[in-house]
């Protein structure tokens, strides 16, 4: 088993463990890879669409890995027992999606040592979630596949430690939109990364300029204030280290 891009990623960022569980597995390739590579001793490959499920189970099949790799048809955390694992995987989703997974069953969630939470969007809100709700984000990753940087985040259970505060004090919006980990380590596509962000933005503004309206007005100078924020945090925590 190959992988290359934002899985192989996620792969990298699962520590070496005993047993993993992928939750939303699909055909399975995180899990396969991880015991393949023998950096996992086994794994559980879970999804709540049985047409998924058949796709894991054909790969576990054709790979002999019977013995180490099992799949679970199953919603969220439920497929799971508190303590049966010691890393578990969302990826794939949104970040409002992984956060009701994560709170349908608080239990198993907290029992694992180790998050490996890759979400599509919202991340901003899962970040302020984790954080809000005594995880601790204890790394970040991004990889670019296809022009489009994908994030990852690697939490733990456990209160954040104070060194949040040197970011989120300042620009506490902007630093969940970021990732203040991504920053604190100068990841090599954080240039990259928050340049988008910030022409994304301009493309609202310009888009909110032909719209006249009162709502498009108000919209218009949150989105300037989150710009301006923006270009801050790169001229001083991002361009300035780079020089």
């Amino acid at each position: 088993m190959v992988l290359n891009g934002r899985l192989l990623a996620i792969a990298n960022a699962v520590p070496r463990s005993g047993r993993v569980a992928d939750i939303g597995t699909d055909h399975g390739y995180v899990p396969l890879y991880l015991i393949q590579k023998d950096f996992i001793e086994s794994a559980i490959a879970a999804d709540i669409s049985q047409g998924s499920l058949k796709k894991a189970e054909m790969l576990v099949s054709e790979y002999n890995l019977e013995d180490r790799m099992e799949t679970r048809l199953g919603s969220g955390l439920s497929v799971l027992t508190p303590g049966e694992v010691d890393t578990i995987i969302i990826a794939g989703m949104g970040g409002l999606l992984i956060r009701d997974i994560l709170m349908g069953d608080e239990t198993v969630a907290r029992s694992a040592t180790t998050l490996i939470l890759q979400p599509m969007v919202a991340q901003d809100l899962l970040r302020r979630w984790l954080v809000n709700n005594c995880y601790t984000i204890k790394d970040e990753e991004l990889v670019k596949e296809d022009q489009r940087i994908y994030e990852i985040i690697i939490a733990s259970p456990g209160i954040q430690e104070a060194y949040s505060d040197i970011y989120l004090d300042r620009y506490p919006n902007v630093y969940y939109d970021i990732g203040w980990r991504l920053i604190e380590k100068q990841h090599p596509l954080l240039e990259e990364f928050v340049l988008k962000k910030i022409q994304s933005l301009e493309e609202i503004v310009e888009h909110l300029n032909i719209n006249k309206t009162q709502s498009a007005m108000e919209r218009m100078i949150e989105i300037k204030s989150k710009l301006k924020q923006y270009k801050e945090v790169y001229r001083w925590d991002i361009k300035s280290k780079t020089l």
